[in-house]
């Protein structure tokens, strides 16, 4: 049956509670930290910004999943998928921690990935062969929402959406809407102006937990619900690589050719960007209630590819450097 928002129990909305205000005392801490994103040439703020704003998120997720579940009376059935969920996003928390105060090469972050990925794959059940398509689609996934978070609001809006939607389908609804309480909780810290950035500690986790959902559900649809909400954030990234690798660049290098940077870099509103990706999610859950495949995939690549035009467009004539 699909899940209501408002068959929430008393305890699952006090853990709600619990983790929005653990959420803000987390993000205030890391902003008094004062670990800093210093900005170079390839970034998209002017000043140096707190990072780290992801501990908050997935802080308060961690902690407060186990007993919202617990006052949701959740099946046992569901704790393997939970425990591989919560060992994935703190390896990956961990790492990306670290890895956030002190950079250490490509090589070890991605090795993290795919462990915990694996993880999370084997907690639903997953078995070969099987198990190979979910850790390669979380791992890309996983990436795709790092490298989509470098302007305000972006990630953290699409995620929470993301979230939302997958709760009301009644796909693991206590997690995912806690999930999203944390999202949203840190969203005003970051959008529309920046007072921290959520930094790879928080888009990493945050973007296994999403590819999770498609897991959890595999064979009910979620999967294709997954990439249908985040098909702007997919198209971004694959077109993105595309081009790059056509055009000889090193895929690993750091760089600002997204299609989100390239709108911005052309004069376009961070803002109206972010929003638009936003928008981008709701339309891919829009498709996938059309239950037709291919009416889903015209209402997701049609608008994409007039994106795409429109912003490649306004680059050649907008944009001065190589992108």
């Amino acid at each position: 049956m699909p899940f209501s928002f408002q068959n929430l129990t008393s305890g699952v909305t006090l853990a709600c509670i619990a983790a929005v205000v653990l959420c803000n005392l987390l993000i205030l801490l890391m902003i008094r930290a004062g670990v800093l994103d210093h900005p170079v040439a390839r970034s998209s703020h002017t000043r140096p910004t707190p990072k780290g704003g992801g501990v908050g998120i997935v802080g308060a997720f961690i902690l407060c999943l186990p007993p919202a579940l617990y006052e949701a009376h959740a099946s046992m059935r569901i704790v393997p998928a939970i425990t591989g969920l919560l060992i994935g996003m703190i390896l990956l928390g961990t790492v990306s921690w670290l890895d956030d105060v002190r950079p250490f090469p490509a090589r070890y972050k991605l090795a993290a990935q795919f462990v915990a990925a694996i993880a999370a794959a084997i907690g639903t059940g997953a078995t070969l062969p099987e198990l190979i398509p979910f850790v390669l689609a979380a791992v890309f996934i996983t990436n795709a929402l790092n490298f989509i978070d470098g302007i305000n609001g972006l990630a953290s809006g699409v995620m929470a959406i993301s979230a939302l939607v997958l709760a009301s389908t009644g796909l693991m609804p206590v997690a995912f809407v806690l999930l999203a309480v944390c999202l949203l909780s840190f969203l005003p810290y970051n959008f529309p102006k920046a007072r921290i950035f959520m930094g790879d500690v928080g888009s990493q986790p945050i973007g296994l937990a999403i590819a999770w959902g498609g897991m959890t559900g595999f064979g009910t649809g979620s999967a294709v619900l997954v990439i249908a909400l985040l098909s702007g954030v997919l198209w971004d990234v694959t077109f993105t690589l595309a081009r790059r690798a056509r055009a000889g660049d090193r895929l690993a290098q750091a760089h600002r050719g997204h299609l989100y940077q390239l709108a911005v870099r052309s004069g376009l509103p961070v803002p109206l960007v972010t929003c638009l990706y936003w928008g981008f999610a709701l339309w891919g859950a829009a498709a996938f209630a059309t239950g037709q495949i291919i009416t889903m995939v015209l209402m997701i690549v049609l608008p994409q590819l007039a994106w795409t035009g429109y912003v490649c467009t306004r680059a050649r004539t907008r944009v001065q450097d190589r992108w």
